[in-house]
């Protein structure tokens, strides 16, 4: 996936207001890029453009050598939100195939609730199921058709911290096990050093990418890894990176 000088201005009763301005972005096969930044610097948007979902008024966007919509024609793309948006009437198992039937494709669903780790909670409904869970189903929903590239826009933002943790440490053993390549938004400078192999950080609006941060640490990772003095340097210049562009220095 790959962003070049990307724009994008939204209308408003006060004017036009400038979400994203000349944004460069690449994701390699593979590879787990995070995006920080501060509230409304543009990272949804970015994110949205990348899927297809708006049009960006400047800059060019080609996610595996094409168009967006390309890539989602070809059930390449797979996007996870804060909000899982399941279906309240429809078992777990019935919102992760609820995709499929659009399409008229099959997948195993049950080795996908495997995957997520939520096989034992198939026939239950949305209200039901804790934040975490629903979260898994939405991932389990977003794998479906086998994406080559996995979009989340801060996923695990509505959850409670020991949720939080958990998620990010099935989803940290699901991508070193299938390294699909994702695209992921969060707040969270130490959640984005464990996953990532790169953490790209955003000014404010409009926002504009200022720094690169590649994460050397060793794979696989655990928890264990946040108490490390290379753990704790990384977060520092991720958090450095952002006060800079906060205060106009990059």
């Amino acid at each position: 996936m790959e962003v070049r000088d990307l724009s994008h201005r939204y209308p408003s009763s006060a004017g036009e207001v400038v979400a994203l301005e000349r944004a460069s972005l690449r994701v390699g096969a593979g590879e787990f890029v995070s995006i920080v930044g501060p509230s409304g610097c543009g990272k949804t948007t970015l994110l949205r453009a990348v899927a297809g979902l708006i049009a960006a008024t400047g800059g060019e966007v080609r996610v595996l050598g094409g168009a967006p919509e390309d890539a989602q024609r070809a059930h390449a793309l797979g996007l996870v939100t804060q909000e899982p948006g399941l279906l309240a009437w429809r078992s777990v198992e019935a919102n992760v195939r609820l995709p499929l039937e659009i399409t008229g494709t099959s997948a195993d669903v049950d080795a996908l609730l495997e995957r997520v780790g939520i096989a034992a909670f198939a026939r239950y409904r949305p209200g039901q199921l804790s934040g975490g869970m629903r979260q898994r189903v939405a991932l389990a929903r977003a794998l479906a058709h086998g994406p080559r590239l996995l979009l989340m826009d801060e996923p695990f933002g509505a959850l409670d911290e020991l949720s939080r943790e958990e998620l990010r440490l099935e989803l940290l053993a699901l991508w070193e096990r299938e390294r699909i390549a994702v695209l992921f938004v969060t707040h969270a400078i130490h959640e984005a050093v464990l996953l990532s192999d790169r953490v790209v950080v955003m000014s404010g609006s409009p926002g504009r990418i200022v720094a690169d941060v590649a994460i050397d640490l060793p794979r696989p990772r655990s928890e264990a890894l946040e108490s490390t003095p290379r753990f704790v340097a990384l977060t520092g210049e991720v958090r450095a990176a952002l006060r800079d562009a906060s205060r106009g220095l990059r």
